[in-house]
């Protein structure tokens, strides 16, 4: 009898060593992006893991081979013309944050497709540095006709902001989320409307982020709401522990 062919996952962990706003140094920082790492090779076994780094100033190559030798595919964009732009020009730091995650993950996703990387892959994951999974997350509950493809999402929630700050009323907690592997090209696609939109919004003195972003543009009929999506971590700003 032939072996059951085991499942392959994609995921990407997006990551910033280096951060401005943060009750963590880098050192800190660090050992928690390794626990990351850790329970993704624990909870997923067989994935092909990916790292963004973006961080302002770029890490040192030490840190850098820490980073590297335990996932797939390290990619620096530090010095992404990008990045760089929107560090340097951007004061609202909370608007840094969210307009570096969309343009890092958007260039990831096209990186992705030219080198094949998540060609094999059934579903892709995205997962937030310095936060780990958790024994609540298990990627046998992706992997029935339900879900199939659809973009998986943690149960939406009701914005903190005033009407009309983001002109969005509802949000998705997004330390992890994912989608069918074959969904790539189309998820870029709305990572550019999202991107499009922020920066318009922003520009004319307006307000959103990615959370709020992900409700607003994902394709409500290709959604899958998880009351628990199995991750914990610790708010950067003020060290909340958090656990969804």
């Amino acid at each position: 009898m032939s072996k059951k062919k085991e499942k392959k996952y994609g995921v990407f962990i997006t990551s910033a060593v280096n951060a401005k706003f943060s009750l963590y140094s880098p050192e800190e920082r660090l050992e928690q992006t390794l626990e990351t790492i850790a329970s993704v090779r624990k909870h997923i076994p067989n994935a092909v893991i990916c790292l963004t780094e973006c961080s302002q100033p770029s890490v040192s190559s030490e840190i850098e081979q820490k980073l590297a030798e335990h996932i797939d595919h390290y990619i620096d964009f530090s010095n992404d013309e990008n990045v760089k732009y929107i560090h340097d020009t951007i004061e609202v730091q909370d608007i840094v944050k969210n307009l570096t995650e969309l343009s890092v993950v958007y260039n990831l996703i096209g990186l992705a497709q030219d080198e094949g990387w998540f060609n094999d892959c059934e579903r892709v994951f995205k997962v937030s540095g310095r936060y780990e999974l958790t024994d609540r997350f298990n990627v046998v509950d992706y992997e029935n006709d339900i879900v199939g493809d659809k973009y998986v999402v943690s149960k939406r929630m009701l914005s903190q902001f005033a009407p009309g700050i983001t002109g969005v009323d509802q949000q998705y907690m997004l330390r992890v989320y994912s989608f069918g592997a074959k969904r790539l090209g189309e998820f870029k696609l709305i990572l550019e409307d999202m991107i499009e939109y922020m920066q318009d919004r922003v520009n004319s003195g307006g307000y959103i982020d990615i959370e709020h972003l992900w409700y607003k543009f994902l394709p409500k009929s290709d959604v899958i709401e998880f009351d628990r999506t199995g991750v914990k971590g610790l708010v950067a700003p003020n060290g909340q522990a958090i656990e969804n």
